[in-house]
């Protein structure tokens, strides 16, 4: 439950910090398209990526509540399960792309 929750809590602060950058940059670009800038390109798709990550502990979190009975009525064996799932479609994505 630690690991999820502290991995919530960096990809949080990533895409924080990478949100700054990317508003700094498109200042710098302002004026030109900046979907054809590489630099640009690249950090969205570093946050992008970020983001997933970013759902993924969120759910993580939640199938750990949910197996650890800390809130049973609201995080039912069967809410667990289908978050459970969708964290392995998750991983099984990162791990492909």
């Amino acid at each position: 439950m630690g690991s999820s929750i502290c991995s919530t809590l960096v990809e949080l602060g990533e895409l924080g910090r990478l949100s700054k950058s990317m508003k700094k940059l498109s200042k710098e670009l302002k004026g030109t398209d900046k979907h054809k800038n590489e630099q640009y390109r690249a950090k969205l798709a570093t946050s992008n990526e970020r983001t997933l990550a970013l759902i993924k502990a969120a759910m993580d979190v939640v199938v750990v509540v949910g197996l650890l009975q800390l809130a049973p009525k609201k995080i039912t064996p069967r809410v667990t399960g289908a978050f459970g799932f969708t964290t392995s479609l998750i991983s099984c994505y990162q791990v492909h792309s």
